[in-house]
């Protein structure tokens, strides 16, 4: 599974919409926060679905795409929530057994609004 500081695979998914998504599409453009359902439809898992989709403009004004899909994807188990920087770097990554159990859409937001403000010399990456 991936952790904090590891690098999101390059990967096409499915989304809950039908449209095919490339991850090279925003690489080292956008940031990515990508919701794992899992693969059986669930109520839960549908108004997950809809709350994000709902504040699909605030991922817009930060610069992230929101992945929402039920596609298994390499080294991310489902049900997850990942949020990675536009280099691909994972910042945030919850796994759960039950989507009930993921993190509030608003604490999503949080972490995407962490990584639009970060300081990389806060961080000791300055050389």
């Amino acid at each position: 599974m991936l952790q904090r500081g590891d690098l999101v695979p390059h990967f096409t998914v499915k989304t809950l919409h039908g449209d095919e998504f490339s991850y090279l599409t925003i690489w080292q453009r956008r940031k990515l926060v990508l919701i794992a359902l899992p693969v059986t439809d669930s109520e839960s898992a549908r108004g997950y679905a809809s709350e994000l989709a709902a504040r699909d403009a605030d991922f817009n004004a930060s610069e992230a795409d929101c992945v929402i899909t039920q596609n298994r994807i390499q080294a991310i188990p489902g049900p997850a929530v990942l949020v990675a920087d536009q280099w691909g770097e994972v910042v945030y990554i919850a796994a759960t057994s039950d989507v009930r159990d993921l993190p509030q859409v608003e604490e999503v937001l949080e972490w995407v609004h962490y990584v639009q403000t970060r300081c990389p010399e806060c961080e000791g990456e300055s050389k």
